[in-house]
């Protein structure tokens, strides 16, 4: 199986996690059961399983490495989405075992003997983890790999459980209040917080969310480029993983353009987005009749009337036989008013035209 230089790097990074987790994770747990701590020895199985996540991780990755064949015409990526999604499951399951123990440890109460061992592996974790930390979110930016931004923010969360568990073996030296359990049921509700948020963010890829805006405006400025699209709409942009999107458009083009004018314009947009945004772009080209004055005043008036609502026309036509005005109407905003705006429409194109509409709502 080779893998791409992306995929190479998000995998000697998740490698590089997966041995500092279970060098933090040993020594955790080690000096956690010396010392007899609910919070220390909650915090090393934390880690420890995000060893194990780490595993899963890197197998995903690797996988989605994998080259499109028959049965899979759009690739593997998808399967990092899956390994994240994993990623969080467990980390919910660990977040549900520390709870379990926390609450035990705070009913039931103990003394907890801190010696210099926990000081110090306390301490170089909390150094250890913020360092992967940075190192995730650079090496996730660079790469766009969704596992190795969860990862990062999970290496977030352990850096600031930690020094919860720090400050409460610090409280409990000094004071000789046992807060042992409610620390290590407040280090589980930072953990089931985080990973309830990883869930959510994977179930919303998978499921098909809205794409970046930063991606769309860069695939809406390749199209700018072109001095014959009069305008572009319903930009639909599907997520196969990281590296691979495949889009549509529809490019209005002046109805007065020759077939071969349109398609040869249509190909140079495709290589243009493609070489400028990575995303494989294919273009369906709407006629737009441009020496009808009624249409030409029709766009006009919509294009004024519905900008305050975040909204656009496209696909305007007029039927003479049905004396009925085609349109659809793009919603940016899905709480704008609906019957507001398709009665002002209604009654715009009859003003203009004398024809009835018959609009579409998109909300894309």
């Amino acid at each position: 199986m080779s893998m791409n230089e992306r995929n190479k790097k998000a995998v000697i990074t998740l490698v590089i996690g997966l041995i500092l987790n279970i060098a933090l994770g040993a020594s955790k747990l080690a000096v956690g059961l010396l010392a007899d701590s609910a919070s220390v020895s909650s915090d090393a199985f934390n880690n420890l399983s995000d060893a194990a996540v780490s595993v899963v991780t890197i197998i995903a990755v690797a996988l989605a490495a994998r080259a499109a064949d028959y049965d899979h015409p759009y690739g593997h990526g998808r399967y990092e989405y899956i390994a994240t999604f994993i990623l969080g499951a467990v980390i919910v399951a660990v977040g549900v075992e520390v709870l379990i123990g926390g609450i035990e440890r705070a009913v039931e109460p103990v003394d907890v003997d801190f010696d210099t061992a926990v000081w110090a592996t306390l301490g170089v974790s909390v150094g250890v983890k913020g360092f992967m930390a940075v190192f995730y979110t650079i090496s996730g930016r660079k790469s766009g790999s969704d596992a190795i931004k969860a990862a990062a923010v999970d290496s977030m969360s352990d850096a600031f459980v930690t020094t919860v568990v720090l400050c409460c073996a610090l409280a409990e030296k000094f004071t000789g209040a046992h807060i042992d359990g409610y620390v290590s049921i407040a280090v589980a509700v930072v953990i089931l917080v985080f990973a309830f948020r990883i869930l959510k963010n994977v179930v919303s890829r998978l499921l098909g969310s809205r794409p970046d805006p930063e991606l769309v405006a860069k695939v809406k400025a390749a199209l700018a480029q072109s001095d014959k699209v009069l305008s572009a709409h319903d930009l639909v942009i599907n997520d196969y993983g990281a590296n691979n999107k495949i889009a549509e458009v529809d490019a209005v083009f002046p109805a007065e353009m020759s077939f071969v004018e349109v398609h040869a314009e249509c190909d140079a947009i495709e290589r243009r987005v493609l070489e400028e945004t990575g995303v494989r772009l294919s273009v369906h080209a709407d006629p737009l009749v441009t020496d009808d004055p009624r249409l030409t005043e029709l766009c006009a008036r919509l294009d004024e009337m519905l900008g305050p609502f975040g909204a656009t026309a496209h696909e305007v036509a007029i039927d003479e036989c049905k004396k009925t005005v085609r349109l659809d109407i793009t919603l940016s905003d899905g709480g704008a008013p609906l019957g507001e705006i398709r009665a002002l429409v209604e009654a715009e194109t009859r003003r203009v035209t004398g024809c009835g509409a018959e609009i579409g709502i998109d909300y894309i």
